[in-house]
């Protein structure tokens, strides 16, 4: 299984059972569903720093988005512009910042995962804890395939090359023969 596949359906999990409790922890002095905003948008903001690591880029490029989107969530009474604009945004950064690759297989994925998870959220239509916490599993559920659909590179696994290949190859060879590693 891929690295982010993984990483998606773990951490899909894991938000599934803290954005509940922190938002419960926070609804006092706040209300209800501002708590509730700013949890998703806290979760959000951790899962898109999982995404900028793996594309290799900075985290200054996700700035905009989430201050933007952190803005709707403090606006008082703006329930569903927030989760339309967290899913714009969510696609923004996935394919627009960290995976910019391949923008009509990008566009796909995108309508597939995000319409696909907020569609499996509105169908399951979370009015309860337990219900909430099934929907958050599921959409991160339905996001992991967008891995499956856009292949994600490891920036750690890529082998940078500085020079001419063959005298990095004579260089290699060079060093074998010099530790006595070749009979």
């Amino acid at each position: 299984m891929k690295r982010p596949v993984r990483t998606t359906l773990i951490y899909g999990l894991i938000s599934a059972v803290a954005v509940m409790p922190a938002t419960w922890s926070i609804a006092g002095p706040i209300g209800w569903p501002m708590a509730f905003k700013l949890a998703l948008w806290t979760d959000l903001l951790f899962y898109t720093v999982l995404m900028t690591r793996w594309s290799g880029k900075g985290l200054s490029a996700m700035v905009i988005p989430m201050a933007l989107l952190l803005g709707t969530a403090l606006w008082p009474g703006q329930y569903s512009g927030f989760f339309f604009l967290g899913l714009g945004v969510f696609s923004w950064i996935r394919s627009g910042i960290c995976f910019s690759g391949t923008p009509v297989r990008a566009i796909a994925a995108e309508i597939i995962t995000v319409a696909g998870g907020a569609g499996l959220v509105a169908f399951l239509g979370p009015g309860s804890t337990i219900t909430w916490a099934i929907s958050i599993w599921l959409f991160f559920l339905v996001q992991a395939l967008y891995y499956f659909i856009i292949p994600v590179s490891d920036p750690s696994n890529t082998v940078r090359t500085v020079g001419d290949p063959f005298e990095q190859a004579r260089r290699e060879a060079q060093r074998v023969l010099d530790e006595g590693l070749v009979r």
